[in-house]
């Protein structure tokens, strides 16, 4: 299996670039894996939120192919403590599925559009974070996820 990530737009703070960075490097011991920097779309007064959601909502889609397996997080998705999500990827895994594609959107989410394509919609929390430490949340807990398959401490 290959996971791809998808990130909507540069990441603001140095601070939080560097902790993904860190947690994506370890979570490379355990998965092949490649991250995609989609093009965020400017916010401005002219175009409507919709409007903005839906042009990087095109972009990410263009990356995919019809089998792939699509997860995309959002605040309404299936929430998950970290030994759930670990078996969810281990289902994943064992049911041969080659691509895996995690998706987090942009400062105001995902289109509906990315939403209807989603094998999965999974939710870190019904609160609202900032885009940036989504990211920081999904790196962290996809290397837990892979030091609980693999029997590893760093969960305890």
């Amino acid at each position: 299996m290959q996971l791809h990530l998808v990130f909507v737009g540069k990441t603001s703070f140095q601070e939080m670039d560097a902790g993904i960075r860190k947690y994506l490097d370890r979570l490379r011991h355990y998965i092949r894996m490649e991250i995609h920097l989609v093009k965020a779309e400017k916010i401005s007064p002219k175009i409507s939120e919709g409007m903005v959601c839906e042009r990087e909502g095109e972009r990410v889609l263009k990356l995919l192919n019809a089998q792939d397996y699509l997860i995309v997080w959002d605040p309404e998705g299936r929430q998950m403590d970290s030994q759930r999500f670990a078996a969810f990827l281990e289902h994943l895994q064992n049911a041969g599925t080659p691509a895996v594609w995690m998706v987090i959107g942009g400062p105001l989410g995902v289109s509906p559009r990315l939403l209807e394509r989603a094998n999965s919609v999974l939710s870190l929390s019904r609160m609202t974070f900032p885009h940036d430490m989504a990211r920081l949340m999904v790196a962290e807990q996809l290397y837990r996820a892979f030091t609980i398959l693999k029997g590893e401490p760093y969960h305890k």
